[in-house]
């Protein structure tokens, strides 16, 4: 069921999806997390859309990560399976490419889910930052696979091991990013970006990325997203991790 949380659009051969939820920097609940997976898997099938373009619109935010409020604290306590779980395997096995806009700053989860996107188009003040040490919690969304692969052991454990930020610059000559866009002109500049794509042929960009990401490489990444659940499942028991999350999340806001 829609929340208005996210908003979709089609552009001609691409499918926009746009986090909507300012007030808390485009944090994710759970909620959001499964109709995101709703909309990817009805993107899967819907032969009239090429790739999906993924962003946090005009703020000043692409996305602050998971929402660890009270409230999604006890629903991620009380679950097996969190809903990013089940949208990480969809990015995973998803048959078209997918074009992250990073808009403004990511958190968390926005970052590390960008080492299964296709391309990486980053405002240039943007930053990227992953404070799992901070607040208790381990990688997640195959980061531990895919960033090590693209950006090497040493930045990546600055990254996800000592919470160090990213500015755009660093994250383009680590490889998470694509292209680096100027602020004054970003929108404009991805919209050309984005309508040169869509003049490609979609078939070739579905072959080419069953080969690049062939079953081999999605078994894989579907067995690191597992064991990594496993792992962030078993922090959530923890003390150290509590007292953390409640820390740094107990004074919530309102949507």
């Amino acid at each position: 069921m829609a929340t208005g949380l996210i908003l979709t659009e089609r552009k001609g051969k691409a499918l926009w999806i746009t986090l909507n939820r300012p007030k808390k920097f485009n944090a994710i609940t759970n909620d959001m997390f499964i109709e995101l997976c709703s909309i990817f898997k009805d993107a899967a099938k819907d032969d009239d859309i090429s790739f999906v373009v993924f962003t946090g619109g005009n703020q000043k935010y692409y996305c602050a990560g998971s929402d660890f409020s009270p409230a999604e604290l006890t629903t991620i306590q009380e679950v097996e399976h969190h809903g990013y779980k089940y949208l990480v395997d969809i990015l995973i096995s998803f048959s078209k490419p997918v074009i992250a806009v990073v808009n403004g700053h990511a958190v968390g989860i926005s970052v590390t889910t960008l080492g299964l996107m296709d391309i990486v188009i980053a405002k240039e003040d943007a930053t990227f930052h992953t404070p799992f040490s901070e607040i208790g919690v381990s990688p997640e969304a195959c980061s531990s696979y895919t960033l090590p692969r693209i950006m090497g052991h040493h930045k990546t454990a600055s990254m996800l091991l000592f919470s160090e930020k990213f500015t755009a610059q660093e994250a383009y000559n680590a490889g998470l990013v694509t292209k680096v866009l100027p602020a004054a002109t970003f929108h404009e500049d991805v919209q050309k970006v984005i309508e040169r794509y869509a003049k490609l042929s979609p078939h070739t960009l579905r072959v080419g990325k069953r080969l690049i990401r062939n079953v081999a490489i999605q078994d894989d990444l579907l067995t690191v997203n597992r064991k990594e659940e496993v792992e962030l499942n078993g922090m959530f028991g923890r003390e150290d991790t509590i007292a953390r999350l409640t820390a740094k999340f107990m004074p919530a806001s309102k949507i």
